[in-house]
């Protein structure tokens, strides 16, 4: 053994391990390579998902399908004022015809055109409406589209 304390030459005494360092006996079961701090470490190499992936292009369908959607609802409002306002029309040829005695057998309008049967004959009603909301009438035999 040393005299100065410095280096141990006994065998037998323990040599200085690094703190938190465990001794291994021969014959006696290995440490486990997970123990300490190394077997804790999470996992940082995952792959986003599907969905974090195709963001922008999910983003991108849902506004497509609500523009058309709307477009699609703009399209039918539209058309469902159209048919109102000829139905209105319709509704004043067929007026305007019978207070003058005849009678109107059918009145089909597109606009401010319209196509009538009046008394067994086929005619093309025009009407206008004025600045007051008037609508006013001309009639002719039947000239077709």
């Amino acid at each position: 053994m040393s005299t100065d304390g410095t280096t141990p030459t006994d065998p037998q005494t323990p040599s200085a391990q690094p703190a938190g360092a465990t001794t291994f006996e021969p014959g006696a079961a290995a440490p486990s390579v997970s123990e300490g701090t190394l077997g804790n470490v999470p996992e940082t190499d995952t792959e986003p998902g599907w969905v974090a992936r195709h963001t922008a292009t999910l983003i991108t369908l849902m506004v497509a399908v609500v523009v058309a959607a709307v477009a699609i609802a703009g399209v039918m409002l539209y058309k469902d004022r159209i048919d109102d306002r000829n139905s209105d029309t319709e509704a004043a040829v067929a007026k305007n015809v019978a207070s003058q005695g005849a009678s109107v057998e059918t009145v089909e309008c597109d606009g401010d055109t319209c196509a009538a049967v009046i008394n067994g004959q086929a005619y093309t009603v025009l009407v206008q409406e004025d600045a007051q909301g008037e609508r006013h009438f001309g009639v002719s035999a039947y000239a077709g589209n």
